[in-house]
């Protein structure tokens, strides 16, 4: 992306707030991650001429179990 030195990058979309509506939404990667229980990314919606922190998420690793080993003892 040419130009644009001193951007970030963040995913936009919209969050359907119920009776109150829908509002626009954005995830934005967490600059001042220090530790693991620190969320990696927050949920912002716009709040006036302000944001507002409304969610946070954690970068979560699905791990496969280890498999069982089945043995036939008939050959043995």
């Amino acid at each position: 992306m040419k130009g644009k030195k001193n951007s970030k990058r963040y995913l936009a979309g919209y969050i359907d707030l119920g009776i109150l509506g829908r509002r626009e939404a954005f995830l934005f990667r967490n600059e001042k991650r220090e530790k693991d229980n620190q969320p990696a990314f927050r949920l912002m919606i716009k709040d006036g001429d302000g944001w507002k922190e409304v969610g946070a998420f954690w970068v979560r690793e699905l791990k496969e179990k280890p498999r069982e080993v089945e043995y036939d003892v008939t050959d043995i």
